[in-house]
């Protein structure tokens, strides 16, 4: 039974591998549930990554500036995230350690490592207002959810803005790493990235609807999304059995590939 659902998957091109073409040099980092593949050897000190959703496990987030010194701005505006990571910077900065997820993750981040990280306390979304991000009704998760949770009538207002918006803020004319791990609301953020054309290498998206689906269409809406990306520019280098997706903007994966990667100033071996 398990082999055919996986041939219609296949025939319907609503598996996980669908569309897929494997970068061979990818590396996970993070915790066991929030961590993601990336490519080997891409990011430096000069990558400007943007890790939008926090919730409580930024373990992703700060792995890249232990691991590569990169430039990282946080964004999440819902209290969890907010409370996590002035927990994460108390404890730290008090030489404590802190371990999150049921398999634990240890924070290995200096505090002088998290001086670089700013969190900014605005979420990304299609245009800036402020937006009701509803309180969860499932036990013990921790993330409030502009797309999820509705039902419950109980939420907070926050701020959002457009990711294009956001970079002019921030007076950034690309980005290295854009994550994106933010409960359902992926969709519509792919959709402005598709239609603004920003200045993107890499792309990574939990797809939400995997663990909370809106309905037995989940997986085509999931196949909508990655083939507007692929349309977009990019490639489905690397995808899990849960749909969480590696996507690497084509010229990039095309030197990746030819194992050098040019990041418009200079030239990096791999």
């Amino acid at each position: 039974m398990q082999r055919i659902k996986k041939i219609i998957k296949k025939a319907l091109k609503i598996d996980h591998t669908s569309y897929l073409k494997p970068l061979k040099k990818v590396q996970y980092i993070g915790s066991h549930y929030h961590g993601y593949y990336i490519p080997e050897n891409l990011l430096n000190e000069n990558s400007v990554c943007y890790c939008v959703g926090a919730g409580e496990d930024v373990t992703f987030d700060t792995e890249l500036v232990v691991n590569y010194n990169a430039k990282v701005f946080i964004f999440d505006p819902a209290p969890e995230g907010i409370n996590h990571f002035a927990k994460l910077n108390t404890m730290v900065k008090n030489g404590e350690t802190l371990s999150v997820g049921s398999t634990p993750f240890t924070y290995r981040i200096s505090a002088p490592q998290l001086d670089k990280i700013t969190y900014i306390e605005t979420g990304v979304w299609s245009e800036k207002t402020l937006i009701k991000f509803y309180k969860p009704t499932v036990e013990n998760y921790a993330s409030h959810s502009i797309e999820l949770f509705n039902a419950s009538q109980e939420y907070i207002e926050v701020p959002v803005d457009r990711l294009s918006n956001l970079m002019k803020d921030l007076k950034h004319k690309s980005i290295d790493l854009f994550k994106m791990e933010i409960e359902g609301a992926e969709y519509t953020v792919i959709k402005t990235i598709v239609e603004d054309k920003p200045d993107i290498k890499i792309i990574l998206v939990e797809f939400d609807e995997v663990y909370h689906p809106k309905d037995s269409r989940y997986v085509f809406r999931i196949k909508e999304a990655t083939k507007s990306l692929i349309e977009a520019g990019y490639t489905l280098a690397h995808s899990t059995p849960h749909y969480k997706k590696l996507f690497v903007r084509n010229d990039v994966f095309e030197a990746l590939k030819a194992k050098k990667i040019n990041n418009h100033f200079k030239l990096y071996k791999i």
